[in-house]
């Protein structure tokens, strides 16, 4: 307990993941040949997965009969597929949603992370924007994690409407919890639904 253990250099700790991590691995990398990865390198079971033959015979299914002819096609059905679903139907459109498992049965129900939304005045939209940034590395696209931060209180609301069942207080304001990288404590509503963060 009471050995100290030095910190290590760059370039002990660049030998560490060269001899270890499996992006490393001589001759084990491969290069991407078609799609929008196309080019770069990954793992061999990666590549082996992502260029792979289709399991589905395209000759097993006639194309010219239509089964399902609608507005908006939804893939996937965790809390974002979920929400675009709602949200085209309530614009009027015509919505199929198909999803692997069941409704629902998605990461945003495996995260267990809560909401996180500025709903609080000790946080704000500006604070937010700069976790969600940081949290991205500043790789993220500025326009879209604006919109993130701007209507996720909405989201709240409009989640609340449709019933779901968030702790609260006696007072009515949401239990919240610190969640991971974030700056402001006590801004991540908690409830029956999981993260829908970037």
């Amino acid at each position: 307990m009471a050995e100290e253990f030095p910190r290590l250099t760059a370039d002990q700790k660049s030998d560490i993941l060269k001899s270890f991590h499996p992006d490393h691995r001589a001759g084990k990398m491969v290069e991407i040949k078609v799609g929008v990865s196309k080019g770069e390198r990954v793992p061999e079971e990666v590549e082996a997965v992502m260029q792979a033959y289709s399991r589905v015979d395209p000759k097993a299914f006639d194309l010219t009969k239509v089964d399902f002819d609608v507005d908006v096609l939804v893939i996937g059905g965790g809390g974002a597929g979920s929400a675009a679903a709602l949200m085209a139907q309530e614009a009027g459109a015509s919505v199929l949603l198909v999803t692997k498992l069941r409704l629902g049965d998605a990461n945003t129900m495996m995260a267990q992370g809560g909401i996180q939304a500025a709903d609080k005045d000790h946080d704000s939209p500006s604070r937010h924007y700069l976790d969600v940034m940081g949290g991205g590395g500043y790789q993220n696209l500025p326009e879209l994690v604006r919109a993130l931060v701007l209507d996720a209180p909405v989201v709240m609301n409009w989640l609340q409407d449709l019933g779901t069942m968030f702790d609260k207080r006696e007072n009515g304001t949401y239990v919240t919890i610190h969640g991971g990288g974030t700056s402001a404590s006590g801004c991540t509503p908690r409830g029956t639904i999981a993260a829908l963060r970037l």
